[in-house]
This record gives C-alpha cells, structure tokens and sequence, in this order.
C-alpha cells in the first residue's frame, strides 16, 4: 500500500489523448485497523474498517454489509464485490479526523473533507482466524492450579486434557456444562448427590433416579433448576422421577471469549473521483483487525444417552 497512480482521463471531440499519470508516495503503513462493529449478532450487519492518519490528516475505511460470521467462522470468506453500498474510501481533510471520526452516530461537522476517493470497482476479501479457541484446547495440564479457562469453578489440572465428559464435542476445560445436563457446572460443584462416586458436575443424573437430568425440565425452558416439587428442584429429588414429554434434546449455549483476527484484503481495487480513476498498486494488504474477547457462542447437539443401571 505505498503508491497511488493517478491517471487522468481527458476527452474531446477530437477523441482523447494518452492522458497524464502522477505517481505520489500514499501510505498508511504502521497505522492500526480500527472498526465500528454492529450491535446485532445475526443477520445482514454492516461494519466499518478504518485508518486514520492524523498527521496528515488522511484516512482509508472499507464499509460492506455481510451476514457471514466474520468474527467466530474461521477461514476465507467468499470475496465482497465492491459497489454503492460496499466501498473502500480515501479522504482528505482540512485538519486531524481522530480516531472516533467514523464511529459517530452524526458525521461531524469538523474537521472539513477537501477530498474524497470512491471505490468504482475492486474485491473485498476477509480471512478469518480465531486462535484461543485452538490454544485452548492443546493446553496440558502444566498449567497453574488456579488456572480454570472455562470460569465454571475447575481448575484446569482436574478436567484432564481431551476429556469431554458429555461427548458433545466440546472439551471440559472450555465446557461450562460439563455433564451435558444444562445445568451449568459451577452451580453443580463437586457434591455428590446420589453418593455414586461421580460428583454433581460429571453427573448426568445427578439424583440417581433412573431420569437424565436434563430430561427433568418439565417446563421445557432448558433449565432444569426451576422445576421443582416442593422446595428441591426435580433433578436433586430422587422421589420425583418424571421425565419431560417431549424429550428434551437440545442444550443450552454455551459461549466463550476467543480472539478473532481478521486479515482483511482488497484486490484490483479502482477509485474515481469526478471521472478521474485513482488505481492503488501494491494495495494487497489492507490490515489486520483483532478483536480481543469475542463472545462466540456454541450450541452442542449431542444428546446424552441414559445412564446404565
């Protein structure tokens, strides 16, 4: 991203001459990718990447409409064609934008844009990659005692590495539903209901009374906690044995923070200001964008199979 080629277009009734081309150095390198990210988590959502260059009081942004996962969908998204409403664009202004310029609910009135650049024609192209997930699940059990990734009250060191008590193909140490009974882990412990030596949180009947846990929801709301006969939830009384018609067959979610790393490209891009086609040459690499701490959410659709008597 280090030079701009101008080629000015100039026609006659005469026909046209081979035009004027000015190479000026343009470069945005070393400048952050900042964004203004949507508040929806589904649907068609519209994101704004930028950099701003208050020195020179420059700024490029990528503004596209998607409803791709871009954020918690790891790999190559399929190329955004550039239009009226999906645009790359250079400005100028006539003084420092700040880094909150294009995050304004109201565009500002300063600074004043003396130049503005939009995208005729080019390819949008967004790679995805999501690296705690992945680094979470090759940790070993090296780690600290008070290491617990999934916060559901386990350390590391007792949920061994690979382990995935409910088969759902989450492993325990990012599953806050270990058992699969959608009651969350840490709100199970380490007690041990039905005295058969398997503690609360690994146990898919916690009650011992020959009905999956999960299948004790009689409302169907996918917390088993709030159906009770008396005071005792259903699941922690084994004098209540009624299962939940229909089966209940779907989990709760289960959501964990990832870091997602978006490298962001644009390829053959062209823009044109008043008949004026601006071509950016070695514009490849937009940037990369990494969003710390996204909230991913998971839905495992494994169902537990009944305990063996």
């Amino acid at each position: 991203m280090k030079k701009l080629i101008y080629i000015f277009l100039v026609l006659s009734l005469s026909g046209c001459d081979d035009g004027e081309i000015i190479v000026n150095d343009f470069s945005f390198e070393g400048i952050d990718v900042k964004a203004c990210l949507p508040e929806a988590l589904e649907g068609n959502r519209t994101y704004v990447f930028y950099k701003v260059d208050n020195r020179s009081f420059e700024s490029l942004s990528i503004q596209f409409t998607t409803n791709s996962e871009i954020f918690n969908t790891d790999g190559m998204f399929n190329p955004i064609l550039l239009n009226a409403s999906n645009k790359v664009e250079y400005r100028k202004y006539n003084s420092a934008p700040g880094d909150s310029y294009f995050c304004s609910i109201v565009p500002p009135v300063e600074p004043r844009v003396n130049d503005v650049l939009s995208s005729e024609a080019g390819n949008l192209i967004i790679t995805t990659e999501n690296d705690a997930l992945t680094s979470i699940i090759a940790q070993t059990n090296t780690e600290p005692n008070t290491t617990d990734t999934d916060g559901d009250g386990i350390p590391n060191n007792q949920e061994p590495f690979g382990q995935d008590t409910d088969g759902d193909g989450i492993p325990d140490k990012i599953d806050f539903d270990d058992d699969g009974d959608n009651v969350p882990t840490i709100d199970e412990g380490t007690d041990d209901k039905d005295g058969d030596g398997i503690p609360n949180y690994l146990d898919n009947d916690d009650d011992g009374d020959g009905i999956l846990t999960i299948q004790e929801d009689l409302n169907g709301d996918l917390d088993p906690t709030n159906d009770t006969n008396g005071t005792t939830p259903n699941y922690l009384n084994s004098a209540v044995s009624t299962a939940a018609s229909p089966a209940i067959d779907v989990f709760i979610d289960h959501r964990y923070a990832r870091n997602a790393r978006l490298t962001i490209k644009v390829e053959n891009l062209i823009l044109t200001r008043e008949g004026e086609e601006v071509v950016f040459d070695e514009f490849n690499n937009f940037g990369t964008y990494i969003r710390p701490a996204y909230q991913v959410r998971l839905t495992p659709t494994f169902v537990v199979a009944a305990p063996s008597n």
